[in-house]
């Protein structure tokens, strides 16, 4: 759908090894940790058969609502994205696509990510203020990310 895309993008570097950073964002029930509560984020389950890797189910519960989502790719220790659903009342209103790529060593680690959005419906005309709770939720993550990994 033309015009209903949002996207963000950001690198960061994090004093830790590259497989800390990446085994961090592979545990999904574990964001409950680490993830500031200010936010959208509340909790996230995973609904699927251990251990994580590509395919593995999960529900992102958030202030919003709770998306339902799957690891689209699961590549240790330098790639992993997901693909998430919201749905109101069986009528999907959003999907996000968040991704990190990671580069590093045993000293440091590179992490961009990528983030991109699409509006369904009605919410096409938020898009706006999609646009700018992507920016602030995708930044939380990674400054999240960050603290909890560097003040280990």
């Amino acid at each position: 759908m033309a015009g209903s895309t949002v996207r963000f993008e950001s690198r960061t570097e994090i004093r830790r090894p590259v497989g800390v950073v990446f085994e961090r964002l592979a545990d999904l029930p574990g964001y409950g940790r680490w993830m500031h509560r200010t936010g959208l984020f509340r909790r996230c389950d995973v609904t699927s058969a251990d251990p994580v890797g590509k395919g593995t189910a999960y529900v992102d519960a958030t202030r919003m609502g709770t998306f339902q989502g799957e690891v689209t790719e699961f590549v240790a220790p330098s790639r992993i994205a997901f693909r998430e659903t919201l749905q109101w009342s069986g009528t999907p209103m959003m999907q996000a696509r968040p991704e990190f790529s990671l580069e590093g060593d045993e000293e440091a680690t590179v992490v961009h990510h990528v983030a991109v959005g699409e509006l369904f419906g009605w919410m096409r005309v938020m898009k706006p203020a999609a646009a700018l709770m992507a920016k602030v939720e995708r930044t939380r993550t990674l400054s999240s990310l960050k603290r909890s990994l560097e003040s280990e």
